[in-house]
């Protein structure tokens, strides 16, 4: 069987750094690196979601969901599953 993911529109921000989404707290490890972009841990970010708590690299979307949740996405799969919404009427 296959299934389609049903359209939603959704509200995403790009971060990049902290004040860009208030649900994104300070995470700093210094000399650590960052097994999904490789840089250094300084610049990144930490969210609380339902799953657990996520490390927030910059150029990441946070993504609020159907029911207010905030969860990251990376750009390459944000870019894969979403677009622009142009025009907002039904």
């Amino acid at each position: 069987m296959k299934f389609r993911k049903k359209p939603v529109v959704v509200e995403a921000v790009r971060w990049f750094k902290m004040g860009d989404h208030p649900d994104v707290s300070y995470q700093c490890w210094i000399n650590t690196v960052c097994k999904n972009c490789d840089n250094s841990f300084i610049p990144h970010g930490w969210i609380a979601t339902r799953e657990g708590g996520h490390i927030v690299c910059p150029g990441d979307w946070i993504i609020t969901g159907v029911n207010g949740e905030h969860y990251p996405c990376k750009p390459d799969i944000f870019e894969k599953t979403y677009e622009e919404v142009k025009d907002e009427r039904p």
